[in-house]
């Protein structure tokens, strides 16, 4: 085969040496890697406003790979554009190199999200297309476009089946996101089966219904990308391009499921370079042209880099108020202080606190989006005068939590989202993505036990929690008044790295306000005169009843100090604070209408059982079914008493 010109080349050159790593690394995704090397190459060169220099510049292009195991088809573009060296290539799939499995922004600047899990990449770039949109309401301004980028996503036919994808394309219309444009690596191959097996939608009319603007590329060269990809950056809508592409071309697995993943042997190589043009049998060693042939689209890229640097410049002096407000809420370092805030209310419960913070947030700070899977009356989670951060995401968990993970990779608002907890389970891959990515996104959970009462057990969570707190770079308050919320949110707003879970109750509490002024993961809520014989631990709701506890013991001469832990896996791992509170002391009983996984690791310091919630509840008034489940103040001193004769 005769390369017509250099685009055919560096597309040719590109397959190649993506097959090279995969061989080199035994192992790999083959198939996208070859298949989708037009639409990278194309997109890459000629339309990615992007810059080397400054990787994370605010008004680049986003491009999020949501088929992130079609890794290759990025880098070999990110090779020959001189952002991977060789070396960067042959250690693909190693331990810290910069060309991973899947893509990572750890791994890599030039990354602009994590992706593995099909559709989350959907609906990340749904959410980066949503912070450009609010971005641009606020700071564009006549003659100053500062916000201008269009967020790029390539996908297979598999995210397309994931429910996640289609909440976010449901979104994405019914909020004309038009800087979104999808790119369909269209294949109708997947490990299994064709495609077509197992969805028979025609996506098409499908995208048309969802308020996309619609094109088919069925035969993927430069000149027919160009036009596909052009009309969809001047669309008014989001946009959904099809490119008819052919899995593993070239190979002997060509079109076939075979063609997912895999590698070819030394010959099966040679065989496949020489059908795309290539002479050059050595691998990872390509020509020289290629690599000045991709040196002449970083010229256009400095340009608009620059433009932009200048209209910023001017734009200073012509909005000083708001290129400032743009400073800070890039720079990432203001402390969000809550010590004034004053709750009108008491003795409620603590979701109804939540909704008064929200209302200081709303009135006070710039730096945040928030909204609810349509639960605000019940969660208090919304905001009534920044009407364009306060988002309604319907009733779509998982798509909220991946959305928001792109707003927060967009690198200028963080998040709030809310549901009830029994649909954290909804959230959940998006949740631990997030974590992986270090994203410090808010999330408050409210109906939090048995309590829930009527709506029963689908609703009633007890299972929940441990989950939440099983995952890395995520912690979880369940505060017990309005003085552990205050705490809670004052945590989770000036969190870097992690994401907070704040779960919250429908029953009313106790105002107990004896909480500390500075925060700690576990404070004495009630302490004894000397010696104490045990120590009750508890969270949220079960503050209330332990001190309740504490007072029955006291009729069996029983002296329980109580401990209210806002942050348990802080308390776990903290030795020095742990033996602070006396933890080693006396043997401990916990409190939490939750499951009990977690709550072990303190045994470490001393002996230690619990009240917890291990079963499904009913339908019956909360108090009942609390009651009935254990969660009362004399059976649980009975329990005690057993508990400390063993």
């Amino acid at each position: 085969m005769k390369h017509k010109n250099m685009h055919e080349k560096l597309v040719a050159s590109m397959q190649a040496i993506a097959l090279d790593s995969i061989n080199k690394a035994k192992g790999g995704h083959i198939g996208m890697a070859i298949g989708a090397a037009p639409i990278t190459a194309t997109l890459f060169t000629k339309f990615l406003n992007i810059n080397m220099q400054d990787p994370k510049w605010i008004n680049r292009d986003r491009f999020i790979l949501s088929a992130g195991h079609g890794s290759m088809s990025m880098y070999s573009v990110m090779h020959f554009l001189g952002m991977l060296s060789t070396e960067d290539m042959q250690a693909h799939k190693k331990l810290q190199s910069k060309t991973p499995s899947h893509p990572e922004i750890d791994a890599l600047d030039y990354v602009d999200a994590t992706t593995g899990p099909l559709g989350q990449g959907v609906a990340m770039g749904v959410g980066m297309a949503l912070s450009q949109k609010i971005l641009a309401s606020k700071f564009n301004k006549p003659n100053f476009e500062l916000f201008n980028h269009d967020v790029f996503v390539l996908h297979g036919d598999g995210c397309l089946q994931e429910g996640v994808a289609l909440e976010a394309i449901q979104f994405a219309g019914t909020n004309k996101l038009d800087k979104l444009i999808l790119i369909h690596d269209f294949n109708n191959v997947q490990i299994d089966s064709k495609a077509s097996e197992v969805n028979n939608i025609n996506l098409i009319n499908y995208f048309k219904s969802q308020n996309f603007k619609t094109f088919v590329v069925k035969i993927p060269n430069e000149k027919n990308l160009t036009k596909a990809i052009e009309l969809a950056k001047a669309s008014d809508k989001p946009s959904y391009i099809q490119v008819h592409t052919k899995i593993a071309k070239h190979t002997p697995y060509q079109g076939t499921p075979k063609g997912h993943n895999g590698t070819l042997d030394e010959k099966q190589t040679l065989r496949f370079k020489r059908k795309l043009g290539l002479e050059n049998k050595m691998p990872f060693v390509y020509d020289y042209d290629v690599f000045e042939y991709t040196k002449s689209f970083w010229e256009e890229k400095e340009k608009s880099y620059q433009a932009w640097e200048e209209l910023f410049n001017s734009y200073q002096k012509a909005h000083p108020q708001l290129a400032r407000e743009l400073f800070d809420l890039l720079k990432k370092e203001k402390h969000f202080d809550l010590s004034n805030l004053k709750f009108k209310q008491t003795n409620v419960a603590t979701r109804n606190y939540v909704g008064e913070v929200l209302s200081y947030i709303d009135s006070n700070f710039e730096d945040f989006v928030v909204g609810s899977a349509d639960l605000y009356a019940a969660t208090k989670v919304g905001f009534s005068k920044q009407l364009d951060k306060n988002i309604k995401y319907g009733i779509r968990e998982f798509s909220m939590a991946a959305i928001n993970n792109g707003i927060n990779l967009d690198a200028a608002y963080k998040t709030i989202d809310s549901t009830f907890l029994a649909f954290a389970d909804y959230m959940k891959p998006a949740l631990r993505l997030g974590s992986l990515m270090e994203l410090p996104a808010i999330h408050v959970f409210s109906h939090d036990s048995y309590q829930v009462g009527g709506d029963g057990p689908t609703h009633q969570p007890f299972d929940q929690i441990p989950m939440l707190r099983a995952m890395s770079n995520f912690k979880v308050f369940r505060p017990c008044d309005e003085s552990e919320v205050k705490h809670a949110f004052s945590y989770a707003l000036n969190a870097k790295k992690d994401q907070v879970a704040i779960i919250t109750c429908r029953q009313n509490l106790k105002s107990l306000n004896l909480a500390p002024k500075n925060f700690t993961p576990a404070y004495v809520a009630q302490s004894v005169i000397g010696d104490f014989d045990l120590t009750l631990l508890a969270t949220g709701s079960e503050v209330q009843l332990a001190l309740e506890v504490a007072e029955e013991l006291k009729k069996h001469s029983i002296k329980a100090q109580v401990v209210s832990v806002m942050l348990l896996d802080e308390l776990v791992n903290n030795e020095n604070l742990a033996l602070s509170l006396g933890l080693n002391k006396a043997p401990m009983y916990a409190l939490e209408a939750s499951s009990d996984s977690y709550w072990y690791k303190l045994s470490k310091f001393n002996k230690l059982d619990g009240q917890f919630a291990n079963e499904y509840g009913y339908s019956e008034d909360g108090d009942k079914v609390y009651k009935l489940k254990g969660f009362e103040a004399q059976s649980i001193a009975k329990n005690v008493l057993t508990f400390l004769k063993k």
